[in-house]
């Protein structure tokens, strides 16, 4: 069976064999962001990549925490300054009862960086570094 690629999504092939047939393999991500423009431009970004599917986005810290609770993803974008919670409360928040989500930190702050390392973030990015985001995300979807 052969999957032609969807127009303008970037086409990888990731499959793995179920009993004789090919499966494309989802990575499941929530964004968090409470820049609207920013949030719409890592969605439009991630969402180029097949098999990447943004399953929710939050413009506060309150609504990440829901939508990862209520959507469990396997990836977890979040910036550090949002309303309501902040990013780093949320991190925080979500490794007392989930260790498996994949969390990427947007932050350009040394000092926070090691923060987020030390409550559990898996990587931390600039948010510029859209090109390094996509390779997480690949990475992460390739071990699934």
């Amino acid at each position: 069976m052969s999957h032609a690629p969807s127009e303008g999504r970037l086409s990888y092939l990731w499959c793995e064999r179920e009993r004789g047939r090919e499966r494309v393999k989802e990575l499941r991500i929530v964004i968090a962001d409470d820049t609207t423009m920013l949030r719409r431009l890592i969605e439009r970004a991630l969402s180029e990549l097949e098999g990447c599917n943004v399953v929710g986005t939050a413009e506060d810290g309150v609504e990440a925490l829901r939508l990862v609770r209520e959507l469990r993803p396997h990836l977890l974008v979040l910036d550090i300054s949002m309303p309501r919670m902040n990013g780093i409360e949320v991190l925080e928040e979500i490794r007392r009862a989930d260790s498996e989500v994949v969390i990427v930190m947007l932050t350009a702050d040394e000092a926070l960086r090691q923060r987020c390392l030390q409550a559990g973030a898996n990587f931390f990015l600039e948010k510029s570094q859209m090109a390094e985001l996509k390779a997480i995300c690949i990475t992460t979807l390739l071990a699934r």
